[in-house]
């Protein structure tokens, strides 16, 4: 009996220690990440630029044959460049008409509030730092420079002519704070959506827009997240 009643208590005593220690982890304050932000993401249709037509191209390579030299020369380039204006022109339009059914404020409640989410599952404090500013050493455990690009829809098919949303960037990140030569350690972000749809859908029903945003963006925050959490210790 003696004996039964000792291992109880042995084995209630592991148990109140490992209740102690699990209590003791789980009230640790949580590390953090201070993040800058340079630059800001712009919103961009690419559609008439991505076939990549030649045209231009072409007529310069044709008169370059015939002529030859600089007059061929100076024909491809200047064919090369109206036609990239044309095709630059047409996106223009086609930015506009999507824009006016995007969020005001998509990157920042997409893509910035998602990434804030995200580290924050995963045990990561967010610390803002104010653009030019540079963070004292201590400031955080992770130190992050984003480096927003463009976001928007691009096409990703050019026979069936579909697009999906899209989203490019750059990161830094380092166990100590960014600046100088390690700004220059940027990874490159691009995520297309899974879901495509053509130009005059996206337009016939500006509803579906936002969403088609939003879910890139969130995936990208994800991305990201999984990148620091897993790459910085």
């Amino acid at each position: 009996m003696l004996r039964s009643l000792s291992s109880l208590w042995t084995c209630a005593a592991a148990a109140a220690a490992i209740l102690l220690a699990t209590s003791s982890f789980a009230q640790e304050a949580p590390r953090k990440i201070a993040i800058q932000i340079e630059g800001n993401a712009e919103f961009d249709v690419i559609h008439r630029r991505a076939l990549g037509s030649t045209t231009g191209a072409n007529l310069g390579a044709v008169v370059a044959g015939a002529l030859g030299g600089l007059i061929g020369a100076g024909v491809l380039a200047g064919s090369a460049g109206i036609e990239a204006g044309v095709q630059s022109a047409v996106d223009a339009e086609k930015r506009d008409a999507i824009y006016l059914h995007v969020a005001e404020q998509a990157w920042r409640d997409f893509f910035i509030r998602s990434l804030t989410d995200s580290l924050a599952e995963k045990g990561l404090e967010t610390v803002w730092i104010d653009a030019g500013t540079k963070p004292r050493a201590g400031t955080a455990d992770i130190y992050m420079v984003l480096y927003p690009a463009r976001f928007g829809f691009r096409m990703v098919d050019t026979t069936s002519l579909m697009m999906a949303s899209f989203i490019e960037f750059e990161a830094a990140y380092s166990t100590t704070p960014i600046s100088g030569k390690s700004k220059s350690m940027k990874e490159p972000f691009y995520l297309t959506d899974q879901t495509q749809v053509s130009y005059d859908q996206l337009i016939a029903d500006p509803e579906g827009i936002n969403p088609r945003i939003e879910s890139v963006l969130r995936k990208a925050a994800r991305r990201l997240t999984n990148k620091l959490y897993y790459n910085v210790k």
